[in-house]
């Protein structure tokens, strides 16, 4: 570098070798030579390296200019269109004052933070969780994940004024903002056919009311769940005859499969094969059916939905369709992710699952 008068001056040479390219090559990239083409990851590491470098061409201003312009760049990349931290709210009923998801969302919005701070891994970001479902909860937010079902207004002056929105686990409202969805629809499919390749007679289904929460007000009110909708349609279809082989309890809780698969037993009730909607109802149905001296994968075949941890550590090890939480928060994450980056229409997301084949089910001859 050369020694001006109180500070040392960057050179052609200088900037050439701290990016590895010629003289002439730094020379035009800096004097704008339209005629000159180069790759554009090379020019701005030019231009970037001029800048850090105090580069200046006689009363040329412009790589002051140039400066300038990088600064705003990396500002916009730490918060695209926001001068400050971004907040994003988190809105899932209950989360995380209770245990009521039973560690489903927890996984999610995990996953959603963590895979926004790796895609973006330079922005300036503030989780908010909104612990009370209505509209007033979410004033000032610059972005809002929903987690689970949730009755929202898309044309409630609050919401529309939230301008990057995903929900997670059910439809957007008039297709108004993104959707992550699971298919419910393949789930059970996949479940019923086989457990019907594994048992001999009746497959019935064990689940919960699900609930809707109204965010005008955060009042719930009970609704059908989905995988009841696709069980018995699944029925319907295949000539099965569902109205005897349902069983619907309050919650999918573990006390409520146990109590409701106690219940079918004592009635004599139980068929050779069994749905559960989630694994925490399969667990309570494990105890119920073991207190009996049913042996689950030899008396009777069971398969569950969603793949808890645990599933694989009980006797025997659980069949159970993984709904990959972890996954849907990852595709969450990426939803908001090309919204922040210009995505101006909305889309809904379902990601894949699979059937985890384990020891509950009968093996036929």
């Amino acid at each position: 570098m050369k020694q001006g008068k109180g500070e040392i001056m960057a050179t052609l040479n200088d900037i050439a070798e701290a990016c590895g390219v010629s003289k002439a090559t730094v020379s035009r990239v800096l004097n704008e030579d339209p005629e000159f083409s180069v790759a554009e990851e090379t020019r701005e590491k030019i231009l970037s390296t001029a800048a850090e470098m105090n580069y200046e061409m006689g009363k040329k201003r412009r790589y002051a200019n140039i400066r300038r312009k990088l600064e705003r760049e990396e500002e916009q990349k730490q918060t695209p269109g926001i001068s400050r931290a971004m907040k994003i709210g988190i809105l899932a009923y209950g989360f995380p004052r209770s245990n009521m998801d039973n560690g489903y969302y927890e996984v999610i919005i995990n996953s959603v933070m963590g895979e926004l701070k790796r895609l973006n891994p330079a922005m300036q970001m503030e989780f908010h969780y909104v612990h009370q479902a209505v509209y007033e909860q979410l004033t000032g937010l610059d972005a809002l994940f929903i987690m689970g079902k949730f009755s929202v207004d898309p044309e409630n002056e609050l919401v529309k004024a939230i301008p990057y929105k995903v929900i997670v686990d059910y439809p957007a409202p008039e297709q108004a903002f993104d959707s992550v969805q699971v298919d419910f629809k393949e789930v059970v499919y996949r479940a019923m056919n086989y457990l019907r390749q594994n048992t001999d007679g009746t497959v019935g289904f064990v689940g919960a009311e699900d609930h809707l929460t109204r965010l005008a007000d955060g009042k719930q009110f009970p609704c059908k769940d989905t995988r009841l909708e696709f069980y018995e349609r699944y029925c319907q279809e295949t000539g099965l005859d569902a109205s005897e082989n349902v069983w619907i309890t309050e919650w999918f809780g573990a006390e409520d499969g146990y109590q409701l698969t106690k219940k079918i037993i004592e009635e004599g009730h139980l068929p050779k094969g069994l749905l559960y909607a989630s694994d925490e109802l399969a667990l309570g149905g494990y105890r119920a059916l073991s207190e009996k001296g049913i042996q689950v994968g030899k008396d009777i075949s069971v398969v569950s939905i969603d793949n808890l941890p645990y599933t694989s550590y009980l006797t025997p090890p659980l069949t159970t369709v993984a709904l990959n939480m972890p996954l849907l928060g990852r595709t969450a994450a990426m939803a908001l992710d090309s919204q922040l980056k210009g995505r101006d229409y909305p889309l809904t997301f379902f990601t894949p699952v699979e059937l985890i084949k384990r020891e509950s089910c009968v093996k036929k001859a």
